[in-house]
Parts: structure tokens; sequence; C-alpha cells
């Protein structure tokens, strides 16, 4: 989702970045291309506490892909350069990417033969769990650094016995909100949808923009039905997942009330105007000037806002898409996985890199530059202030995952979203036909396994 997951789910800053050829075909040898011709990206080498069974070779090239870029690329250079320096032999080469471009690229790579040695994807069946019983990823269900991961995290990078990679951290989606704007307006957290709708109605009416979105590749569209779903839909239907993967329940028929709930928001001119002209970046840039009182995005976001006014008074609560009463339900899962390329032809030097991510210490850096949840036994991580409403909801155990984490098909379900919502906005298409163009989507999937 852009942990572009989300790969899902996400996810989240997504910057263009210009592509270069992955090395799933890399030989012992491998590029010297510097890493300071890949925007976003970082390189160089260096092990971890892995005992594989041979060291790498000399002068080896890892080739690394993920949808972090941008503003979420969070601790990516720090840790490969560490890595680097722990394993002079090894140079790490990192290519970033924005989610939404991800997911067709990686795709592509799969199906040539080209992918990179070590591959960040979104966790459960819409990528990883897809890809590995497809047989493009390598089965890891034997590494001893598996243990430093919770089994509730090892879930979501399982299937049949077998593991196809390492859960990296917990992450959710949520709605930012300035706190400065909220109490200057005498608005506490909505905790269902029409006090939502209400504060919301409120901050427009001050003269600030409730709602910032940016929406010129669909991304953010994704994650705010997404952040919508676990109240508006599951609530109802708690067996959706399986029945969609059964071919007994649709989109349409049964999100028609989530989306134009969603929609509406933008009919009533909550939302950023014109927003598929406007990118993910640029509005968070707005919410973290004081254009917005609100932004829905995941955790991973934190670092950007923050970046761009320290000074920011910011919380995040989970969507209230709850009728009065009902209790809220976050969206909530792991974020992100690093999995081995079947084919990878330095498979030593890539699960080196994956014990090092699989290190508490490591995994404390990056979990505190993503602001997620760790995923190490006993770790907590360092969660900002920021989520103290978001975390409450968590802990209280009403979350549910990020939804094409369940989906067989969710790559294309999601693609579709993203797509048609942009017609939604733009008048070309009305919301049903959206969910309607999602399910033809989802049967041309399925005819096609």
């Amino acid at each position: 989702m852009k942990q572009k997951g989300l790969g899902l789910l996400a996810v989240s800053a997504m910057l263009a970045l210009t592509l270069s050829a992955c090395g799933g075909k890399n030989n012992d040898e491998g590029s010297s291309a510097s890493a300071s011709n890949k925007p976003s990206s970082s390189a160089s080498s260096s092990p971890s506490d892995a005992s594989p069974s041979a060291p790498p070779a000399e002068n080896v090239v890892l080739k690394v892909t993920g949808y972090k870029s941008g503003t979420e690329l969070g601790a990516i250079p720090e840790l490969n350069e560490k890595f680097m320096k722990e394993n002079p032999n090894i140079k790490v080469e990192y290519e970033g990417m924005p989610g939404a471009q991800f997911k067709d690229f990686i795709k592509t790579r799969f199906a040539a033969g080209d992918a990179s040695d070590v591959i960040m994807l979104h966790p459960g069946l819409s990528e990883l769990l897809q890809y590995g019983q497809a047989g493009y990823l390598m089965d890891i269900s034997g590494e001893p650094f598996l243990s430093n991961f919770t089994q509730a995290a090892l879930k979501a990078t399982t299937q049949d016995g077998k593991v196809y990679g390492i859960p990296n951290d917990m992450a959710v989606l949520g709605v930012y909100y300035n706190k400065e704007i909220f109490n200057k307006l005498g608005l506490s957290v909505p905790t269902n949808w029409d006090d939502f709708v209400a504060d919301a109605d409120k901050i427009k009416q001050s003269g600030t923009l409730p709602i910032a979105i940016g929406n010129n590749d669909g991304w953010m569209t994704l994650a705010a039905l997404f952040t919508l779903a676990p109240s508006a839909v599951y609530d109802g239907h708690p067996d959706f997942d399986k029945q969609l993967n059964e071919g007994k329940a649709t989109f349409a028929g049964t999100w028609d009330d989530m989306v134009n709930k969603w929609f509406s928001l933008n009919d009533k001119g909550y939302l950023t105007p014109k927003s598929t002209g406007v990118s993910l970046d640029q509005a968070q840039k707005a919410f973290a000037k004081g254009d917005a009182a609100m932004y829905i995005d995941g955790n991973w976001s934190l670092p950007g806002i923050k970046s761009a006014n320290p000074n920011i008074q910011v919380g995040m609560f989970a969507m209230p898409a709850n009728a009065a009463g009902k209790d809220v339900v976050a969206s909530a899962a792991v974020g992100t996985t690093f999995a081995i390329n079947k084919d990878t032809k330095v498979a030593d030097a890539a699960k080196k890199y994956l014990a090092f991510w699989s290190q508490a210490e490591n995994q404390k850096v990056w979990a505190k530059s993503q602001q997620s949840f760790m995923t190490i036994n006993g770790e907590t991580g360092d969660i900002d202030e920021a989520f103290k409403e978001i975390a409450a909801v968590v802990a209280s155990g009403h979350s549910y995952q990020f939804l094409d984490q369940g989906w067989t098909y969710g790559g294309a379900a999601t693609t579709e979203m993203m797509t048609s919502a942009q017609g939604v906005y733009l008048k070309a298409i009305k919301p049903a036909e959206m969910l309607t163009n999602m399910d033809k989507a989802w049967a041309d999937a399925a005819k096609k396994k």
C-alpha cells in the first residue's frame, strides 16, 4: 500500500522516480551504478548476524526495490549504509518509486524474470503471498532470524507453512488532524460519522479546508476507503473477504453506502478541489502548513508532516465511519515486508540483508523513521504522542487489516479502485460504476489465474 504498501496498503510521499533495470539476473560482479543516480535511493553494503551457508563473493551488488520513496523513504538510506559498513563486500542499490506505480512495475519485472534480489512488498494475498504461491519468492521458513518476530506479525508473511518474507512493521491508516485548529473551533475527536461530517462543516464554515487530499494517482482515495471500510463495511459484513474470494460477494451491493459517504464529502466541498491534479506530497504539505484541518494517510507520513512544519500540533484518530453507539474500528496491519527473489544469484547476500533487518536495534531505527509499531518480540518501539488516540483503538482490539491483504485478487481490485475513483472526481462516472468496474477487474483477474 506507499508500507506505497499497503502494501498493501501502503504503502505513502509518492514522488516519481527514474526507473532503472532491476537485478533478478544479477551476477557476482554486479553493477557499479552509483546510488546518487537514483533520486530516492541509498546504496552500499554490510551484513548482520545472519549465518548463510557461505560468505558472499567479492564486490556483490545486492539490488533492492521498494515502494518507499520521497518523504516516505525514512531510514532506508541510513540502514543501507550501516549494512554496507558491516558487510564491505556487498553493495546495496535501492530503487524506490511511488506505490501506485510500483504495483504494475514489480508485476512486470517478475513476469520478465528480471525482478531485483530483495523486494519490498505489501503483505497478504494481494502481493507477498500471491507472488510466493506463484513461485517467484524464496521460502525462508528455515532461517533462524525469523524467531525475532512475533507470531502474529509472521502470519502476514506465511502461508501453508512457508514464510515468504519478514514483517518489518505494523502500520495504521487514519485521519491526521491539526489540534490547534480543532481547539480553536472547539472540536473534539469525532467518534461517529455524523459527528465527523458536522466537524468538517464547521471547519469549512471557518474558512479552512476540512480535508487535504491529492489524487493524481488515486492512492489517497484508496487510503480513505481503507480507513472507512473497517467500520462501514466489515461491522455488518464480517465475512465479506471470505465471500469475495469465493465468488459469493461483490463490491457493488456491499460497498455502495461507504463509497457514497466518501464522495459526498467531495460534493460538499470538504475535500481539496480538483484533487486529481494534486499530488500526495502537495496535500501533505497543505495540511502541514495549516491550510487544511485533516489529512488521511498512514503513520509513515508523520515524519514528512513534521519536516514540513516542526511546530505543528498533530494527532491521528481512526476514521469514525460507524453509526452513533457503535465502536469505531481502526485500519491496522503489517505494513511492509522484505522478500527474496527465488531466482536471485546472490542469495547469501540477500539472506544477510533480511537478517540485518530482523535485528531489534535496526527495526527500532526503521520503526521510528516510519512512526510505526514494531513486529519484534518484546519491543514496543518509540511511538509518537500523535498516535495516542488511534493506538488506544488498536490496543482495544478494534482493528481490521488493510483490505487487500485478505483479497485473492486485491491487486486488480485496488488498481481499478484508484483509476475509477479519479473518474468519479471528474464526474465522468458515478460511484456505483466504480464498484462495477472493480468487480469486473476482479472477475477478469480470476479468469486469468
